[in-house]
């Protein structure tokens, strides 16, 4: 697994205390560490016309710490308003050809922006999904982490630019007859019955997440700077299938997070319909994050349990 300094690994396990406590140590923000961040510039994609109202929370909460937050976008965006985020079009960095965007899933084509972002900027990737509760600053250009004891999530994503590993993918995303190794036996067989010039985007239709995690993993294996990647609870530290507990007005988190833990990973995929539509519940920590950073759901209220 990962080696990191002490100041990472100190109290790594240690959950935060429940009850005021610990929204207070949770939104705790410092001057040094706002102007840490204000020189991290963070960013993400969007595929769409119209952010939800939690995608603009998410994008608050790192201009809350500081982050200057860049939001790509492949068609007209409206504006979110939201204060030190700037909209720039995926073409800045990424010349895609339409195709590539008609062809494959939003996650997929995410997958393959962030890698050219990384590379190519300074900017740090985060999904559209991170709650960030501390400033996200990388060590020795590395900002990654664990999702489990064995796979590395792409969620939060910056390498240096002379990365193995980056420019890697970089180049195997790039051959159309390329068959991801890390497919499982009977998908890679499936995906080799293809026509040559389909293999590569026919293993992303089936395997919808074939790019990202598995893919980033695979390759910080291979050239060894998996040691770089964070434990779990830095970056990822609430499982996929809990996604529901943020949205909980009794609490939940508090066995979750530690004092070691940067930001929150949602899971947006798997939220239920109803959260992405609604304010949430008075006492859940969305809503209390919606309230330290400043974020009022269009002047919707609080639902109350």
């Amino acid at each position: 697994m990962s080696t990191v300094s002490d100041h990472r690994t100190r109290n790594a396990h240690l959950p935060l205390g429940a009850g005021s406590d610990f929204y207070a140590s949770l939104f705790a923000r410092d001057d040094a560490g706002i102007q840490a961040a204000a020189n991290v510039p963070v960013a993400s994609l969007w595929i769409g016309d119209t952010l939800r109202d939690l995608e603009k929370l998410c994008l608050r909460s790192f201009t809350h710490q500081g982050h200057p937050v860049t939001l790509f976008h492949t068609h007209p965006l409206e504006d979110p308003k939201l204060e030190g985020v700037t909209l720039r079009p995926a073409r800045d960095v990424f010349q895609y050809e339409d195709s590539l965007l008609e062809q494959t899933a939003p996650a997929v084509f995410a997958d393959l922006f962030r890698l050219r972002m990384v590379r190519d900027t300074d900017l740090t990737w985060v999904d559209t999904d991170i709650i960030c509760l501390k400033p996200f600053v990388a060590q020795d250009g590395y900002l990654v982490g664990f999702e489990s004891e064995t796979t590395v999530n792409n969620a939060v994503l910056r390498l240096p630019a002379d990365s193995e590993a980056l420019n890697a993918l970089i180049e195997i995303f790039s051959e159309p007859s390329f068959v991801p190794p890390w497919l499982k036996q009977h998908d890679a067989d499936y995906v080799n019955k293809l026509p040559p010039e389909q293999r590569l985007l026919g293993s992303a239709k089936r395997v919808p997440n074939a790019f990202g995690p598995h893919a980033i993993t695979w390759a910080l294996k291979l050239t060894g700077e998996i040691e770089h990647a964070l434990p779990h609870n830095y970056l990822n530290p609430v499982a996929w299938p809990m996604a529901d507990i943020y949205f909980n007005p009794y609490g939940g988190l508090e066995g979750w997070l530690t004092e070691n833990t940067m930001g929150v990973h949602m899971y947006s995929s798997r939220v239920r319909a109803l959260h992405k539509r609604t304010p949430p519940y008075a006492g859940s920590f969305i809503a209390n994050v919606a309230t330290e950073v400043g974020f009022d759901f269009g002047g919707r209220p609080f639902k109350q349990a």
